[in-house]
């Protein structure tokens, strides 16, 4: 799979297509356009405010601890990431049963 290959398959549901001439009908209706970016962010945000600690939501992106921290510091988190994101899936879920 290439790097854009979700990006595009996003964008062909809101009807944008690049390089052709007659476009695919929008499936989104109203929805605002978003990437796979905005969801990483989504989640992100989404996880500082369940009170994720920071090292732990950047293991769940799968980002790299960073300077001193990232070299010494070889545990997974994977424990910690499952609690991550069930947290976040169970503020989405509360969102969406309003």
């Amino acid at each position: 799979m290439g790097p854009d290959t979700l990006n595009r398959a996003i964008s062909k549901l809101f009807g944008r297509e690049a390089g052709r001439k007659v476009q695919p009908p929008n499936k989104m209706d109203d929805l605002e356009h978003f990437t796979i970016h905005d969801l990483r962010r989504t989640f992100r945000s989404l996880a500082a405010a369940e009170g994720v600690p920071s090292h732990v939501a950047e293991r769940c992106l799968n980002h790299k601890l960073k300077g001193v921290e990232g070299i010494y510091d070889r545990y997974d988190y994977f424990e910690e990431r499952k609690i991550a994101h069930q947290r976040v899936a169970n503020a989405i879920e509360a969102l969406i049963h309003l």
